[in-house]
Formats: structure tokens, sequence, C-alpha cells
């Protein structure tokens, strides 16, 4: 009898591979680290974590920032003389010289007249308001209504030039003062009187409260008197 060979089972081992992947190469086993799939790349976002400038303007800084409050007024002064020029496109001429300097010498005027006259009567209250602070809140005040009138710059020099009557220009030119003079006080007793409210006792609070609304009538009335002075348009034109 022919003797038959006996059969074994062939096994594969891990370095073969198995029938299903005899060419797999290692790196495809599965025992093997999975490659890292790529995700869509992430670009940094251009000006992430800076401040705009307008919000840098803005910005609580210390009191003791003396040359950075003197900048922040100065830039308020220089938009608010562009709501000047303007009104002063109305009659052209030397009108603009007398319009860009009218509009900021009304924040000039309470800033060097009511501000320190509300600063002394504060200090008779025995508020805790000293004149560092009194100084950067007004800087502050004086670059928020600067922002707001030399944003209403264009739209104001469209209306007063196409205005048909000089009392409709000058109700035009009037108001955007006002919303600009109102935001800046706004600003000011804001910062006023949470330094006092902070820092000041129970007591005091309703003095400086009460100071604090003198304050603003009496630089609204400065203000205009101010500006009617000085700027031509509100009188017809007259210089």
């Amino acid at each position: 009898m022919q003797a038959q060979a006996t059969c074994f089972p062939v096994t594969s081992s891990p370095e073969a591979g198995t029938d299903a992947g005899l060419n797999e190469p290692a790196e495809r086993r599965d025992d093997a680290p999975a490659a890292p799939v790529p995700g869509p790349a992430v670009e940094p976002t251009a000006g992430a974590g800076h401040r705009s400038w307008t919000a840098a303007l803005l910005a609580e800084r210390p009191a003791s920032d003396l040359r950075g409050d003197l900048a922040r007024f100065g830039v308020g002064l220089g938009l608010a003389s562009l709501y000047g020029l303007a009104l002063g496109a109305r009659q052209g001429g030397a009108s603009f010289a007398h319009h860009a300097a009218g509009v900021p010498a009304a924040m000039v005027a309470v800033a060097c007249v009511g501000v320190p006259a509300l600063t002394i009567v504060l200090t008779l209250f025995d508020a805790p308001l000293d004149p560092p602070r009194a100084l950067s809140a007004t800087a502050r005040a004086a670059a928020a209504t600067g922002l707001v009138l030399g944003g209403l710059a264009p739209a104001s020099a469209l209306f007063v030039v196409t205005s048909g009557a000089d009392a409709t220009a000058a109700l035009m030119g009037l108001l955007g003062l006002a919303v600009g003079g109102a935001v800046g006080i706004c600003v000011l007793l804001r910062d006023l009187g949470a330094v006092l409210q902070r820092e000041g006792g129970v007591a005091g609070v309703s003095r400086s409260t009460a100071a604090l609304v003198v304050f603003a009538a009496f630089a609204v009335v400065l203000a205009l008197r101010v500006w009617w002075g000085m700027l031509p348009i509100l009188k017809g034109g007259a210089l």
C-alpha cells in the first residue's frame, strides 16, 4: 500500500501574514499604531488679542498716566475740530477756522473751569477724588465727545450745506453738538460717580451726587455759551 502523506494545516505566522493580507506591510497591521488623521489647518486670526483704536482710546487707564491722559484729551479735541470744519462748510473761507476752533473750545472751557471747581467742591465734602483721577475722567469724556462729533461730521456737513434756511442749518448743527456733549457728560459723571461710590462713605455719596448734578447743569450752560459766542452758524453766519 502506498503510504499516504499526512497533511498538516498550514499556519500563518505574523511575519508571513494571512491569506487576506499576505502582501500587507507590517505598518498596516492591526497592532501597529494608527496614523494621525490630518485635520483642517487652523489659521491664526488676524489681530487676535489686539484692541481696536477706539477701544484703546476709551479704555480705563491708571490715574497716574498723565501723558496718556493729555494725549487722549488732545485726540478728543482734534476729532471735535472735524465737526467744526463740517459746520464751517456752509459759509466756507474763514468760517472753517472759526468753527474748527469754536467746537472744541467748549470742551476746553468745561475741562479748565468746571472740572477744577467740581474737584474743589467734592474735596470740601471730604470725597475721595484727587486731581489725577479727575483728569483721567475728563480726558476719557473728551475722547468720547470727540468720537461722537467726528462720526457725525460727514452727515452734518451734508445737512448744513444742503439746508435752504440758516435756522435749519443751525438747528442741525446744534443737535449734533448736543448729542456729543451729552455723551461726554454722561461718561464723566459715570466715571466720577463710580470712584465716589466705591471709596466714599454713605453720608458723602448723597452730597457728592448733588454736586455732580449741579456740575452737569453748569457744564451744559457753559458749553452753550461758548458755542453761541464762537460759532457763526448758530447766529445765521454772522462772524
